[in-house]
């Protein structure tokens, strides 16, 4: 799905904020994306979602390189990819329903079929009463629900989330980890950049681990042994 090969991006003519960075991700995956503020997780995750183009090094995604694609060629790759943003980018103009449906009537799918996706989407994420509303007048948890709801709506390849529980309470927030749960099931390959233990912990995936610009993959036997080992 994703493959990254002694990849480093710089901004301007500042020192590296991610060097030599080099995993890959298998289809059908789900990982965590974890390390301390200014690690560099927002970077990384700008280019799984090629919004940027790295300094060096190769990435390939969906088994073709990036490189040197063309802005129509990547645009073609961006539609397999759901992104929840931490700053949402929702569109303020439109309502909780209409940002949702965005990506399936871009698609072009049957308006019915838009209708009852999107109204049960809403349903399940605690906002079915709030369908109509526009997103300034949401809570900030709303808004990131909202946000979540349209990323997952069309059921991308590839699944990227910045954050996505940050302002939610515990509880919404393992609900929508069990919702990204069932969509990898099904097939979606997940990278969650989050800081919740909590969620971690309970969840059990494998981390890619950011420090100081580099990268360290932590399969679970090697964390669980780690608190194992912490605990006794």
């Amino acid at each position: 799905m994703i493959r990254f090969e002694h990849v480093g991006l710089r901004y301007g003519v500042g020192p590296e904020v991610l060097s030599d960075i080099d995993f890959t991700l298998e289809p059908g995956s789900f990982h965590f994306l974890t390390g301390p503020s200014g690690a560099g997780k927002t970077s990384l995750m700008r280019l799984m979602y090629l919004g940027r183009k790295p300094t060096r090094g190769l990435i390939t995604m969906f088994g073709k390189s990036i490189n040197q694609m063309e802005r129509e060629q990547l645009a073609s790759i961006r539609q397999r990819i759901g992104v929840v943003f931490q700053e949402f980018r929702l569109l303020p103009h439109l309502s909780a329903f209409d940002n949702v449906a965005l990506p399936l009537r871009i698609i072009g799918r049957p308006e019915k079929e838009v209708q009852n996706n999107v109204d049960e989407l809403l349903e399940w994420v605690g906002l079915g009463d709030y369908k109509r509303a526009l997103p300034p007048t949401l809570s900030g948890g709303q808004q990131q629900r909202v946000a979540i709801a349209r990323a997952v709506i069309a059921r991308p390849k590839l699944l990227l989330a910045d954050e996505p529980t940050g302002n939610l309470d515990d509880e919404i927030g393992v609900r929508l980890m069990n919702l990204f749960d069932q969509l990898n099931r099904m097939g979606t390959t997940i990278v969650v950049a989050t800081h919740s233990q909590h969620i971690m912990d309970q969840f059990g995936h494998p981390r890619l681990a950011l420090s100081e610009g580099g990268l360290k993959v932590e399969e679970k036997k090697h964390w669980i042994q780690k608190k194992i080992e912490g605990v006794f």
